[in-house]
């Protein structure tokens, strides 16, 4: 850092899913978000965050605090069961999973508090004031399972939460209830790093569309959150305000079922019933793009039938790019897939094994998990607060840029993370 190296505290507040072109250019979208507005003119953004692959929410959360790809983390889902038979997979909630240290464990080591409220992968983690991301898989609206929450929050932190989210609870969309708990562990705990997750546009740009206005509604009322957050700070606490996101969306109208081919080129077992039954292929599915992987060594016929499969999904124009294992490697994605499936603008893969393998969307109107490089899945990146220059344009950045950046900004050693990148800009703080 140039001048005093005095840290600073960071409030960090992910949007799941904001474009940069909804802060870059919301006039195109009848936008009103004048909180993000007013904190680009105060500090510093980005055209576009370049994501990871998938472009989905829990490889990309990981490596914005840790500063490395998937390949380095070992998060490349956001589903913890590579068996697309089980019913209710489990998530990749739990921080033990990461191979390298977190921005929580780092700052924690030198003796300053850190607390998060619903982050991806932060279950278990070494965070002092922590309500994780989890909920029971089998409950059909994961948002309305707090029980799970609780059991996994710093112990009597949750208690202390509800009482204050009763006056709105069954009201309030997910967003307003995360950023209250937030706000009530700020004010109460003073951490020195806040962590919050917010995700009511990426559920709403799921259903109806990335720029339906559903979605956009979302995103003003997000904005109005971040505005809480700007005027619940007291003059002499001045933290830094980083607002972020893991990816964009694109929209789509077709919905593919790569599982039923696999299915009929006999990829998978059978059940007594005819039910597919796991064998020695496994797969996950994340909305624009679609692994597979053998987990056990597969015979040559076997093989044979998988590019059968994949040739038939090519030829029926659901498949942009087959991701091969160099260009996985080359993406620094999952290291241990056969390959991956990137899916043509419009389509999105389901993990659905009956029925015809495209068919018109009966749920989502918009995904993500494609090549980070697809146009519309770019994330966001804005920063205000001490040291940090107006106005400031950062150009292109990478995510993996942003857990060095922070760290930087709280005063830590540049060595500090596994990450190799530099940070995106230093401040310049003085007495």
């Amino acid at each position: 850092m140039k001048g005093n190296s005095r840290p600073t505290r960071l409030v960090v507040l992910s949007v799941d899913g904001m474009r940069p072109d909804f802060y870059r250019r919301p006039e195109e979208f009848g936008l009103k978000v004048q909180n993000l507005l007013e904190l680009i003119s105060a500090g510093a953004s980005a055209d576009l965050v370049e994501s990871v692959y998938p472009t989905t929410t829990y490889p990309a959360h990981a490596t914005l605090v840790t500063g490395v790809p998937p390949s380095a983390h070992g998060i490349y889902s956001h589903l913890a069961s590579l068996d697309p038979i089980e019913k209710a997979r489990p998530w990749c909630w739990f921080a033990r999973a990461l191979r390298v240290p977190a921005l929580w464990d780092v700052v924690r080591a030198t003796g300053r508090k850190t607390a998060a409220v619903s982050w991806p992968v932060s279950a278990g983690a070494a965070i002092d004031y922590n309500i994780p991301e989890i909920w029971d898989p089998k409950l059909a609206d994961p948002h309305q399972d707090f029980t799970t929450a609780a059991r996994h929050s710093t112990r009597g932190l949750f208690p202390d939460v509800i009482k204050v989210l009763e006056p709105i609870l069954g009201m309030a969309t997910p967003d307003r209830l995360r950023s209250e708990a937030a706000l009530y562990i700020w004010a109460r705990h003073r951490p020195d790093l806040l962590l919050v997750h917010f995700v009511h546009y990426d559920q709403l740009a799921h259903r109806f569309g990335p720029t339906s206005p559903q979605a956009l509604a979302a995103i003003e009322q997000t904005d109005e959150e971040i505005g809480r957050f700007r005027s619940f700070f007291l003059e002499d606490e001045s933290p830094a305000l980083i607002v972020l996101s893991d990816h964009g969306f694109v929209p789509v109208e077709k919905e593919a079922a790569p599982l039923s081919v696999l299915a009929e080129e006999g990829l998978f077992d059978k059940e007594a019933d005819g039910a597919p039954k796991l064998g020695k292929l496994g797969a996950v599915h994340a909305g624009g793009s679609f692994s597979v992987y053998w987990l056990e060594e597969p015979s040559a016929s076997e093989r044979a039938s998988l590019r059968r499969a994949v040739k038939r999904l090519v030829e029926a124009g659901v498949v942009e790019e087959v991701v091969d294992r160099a260009r996985l490697e080359s993406l620094s994605a999952d290291p241990d897939a056969e390959l991956s499936l990137d899916a043509a603008p419009g389509v999105y893969f389901s993990d659905r094994f009956e029925g015809p393998l495209v068919r018109d969307t009966v749920k989502d109107r918009g995904t993500h998990g494609q090549l980070p490089t697809r146009p519309g899945l770019g994330a966001s990146f804005i920063a205000a607060g001490p040291g940090i220059s107006p106005s400031r344009n950062l150009g292109c950045i990478a995510l993996t840029q942003v857990a060095p950046t922070l760290a930087s900004w709280l005063g830590l050693p540049a060595d500090i993370l596994a990450s190799n990148e530099k940070p995106i800009l230093e401040l310049t703080i003085d007495d």
